[in-house]
């Protein structure tokens, strides 16, 4: 449906809420006669400061909302980082057990433990079975040797692998 058209075409002024004429209006309406009362731009005037405020509250929710959301990608982001840097830490203690468990001078100082010896006599056995003879730069024998007749002494002083004793 079409607007009716205006006698004064685009004199129509209205008050700061939007929909209440002004009293220096020139539109035929207002010139008819027909002009809002006091009470009726009062009215007006209120219910416009109620949708503005509206409108403020429902940009501050926003604001807020956004804010909430910011803080919550800081927050997952600074538990990605602390859950890599645990994971770090466990891959590595990961590896030290296993160097651990692959050690034999280690295999046998337990075994030499569990049987009673004193912690000064088994460290002084693991280092006369396990001395680097003849390799130099070796502080860890992490490999298995046994059939390496080769090397200095050959395989008789190899010790035995916790268990087998």
């Amino acid at each position: 449906m079409k607007k009716p058209r205006l006698i004064h075409g685009g004199r129509e002024r209205l008050e700061p809420d939007g929909v209440t004429h002004r009293r220096d209006c020139e539109c035929a309406r207002c010139e008819a006669g027909f002009t809002p009362s006091e009470h009726d731009r009062e009215v007006a005037q209120k219910r416009a400061a109620n949708k503005q405020g509206r409108l403020a509250a429902a940009r501050a929710w926003q604001r807020k909302k956004e804010r909430e959301r910011l803080g919550q990608l800081d927050l997952a982001q600074y538990f990605s980082r602390a859950n890599a840097s645990a994971d770090a830490e466990v891959q590595r203690l990961r590896t030290l057990r296993a160097r651990t468990l692959a050690d034999r001078r280690l295999d046998a100082l337990l075994l030499l433990r569990q049987s009673g010896i004193s912690l000064a006599a088994a460290l002084a056995e693991v280092d006369r079975r396990f001395s680097p003879s003849g390799v130099p730069g070796v502080d860890n024998d992490n490999g298995d040797r046994r059939g390496d007749d080769n090397r200095a002494g050959g395989a008789a002083d190899v010790a035995p692998r916790a268990g087998e004793l």
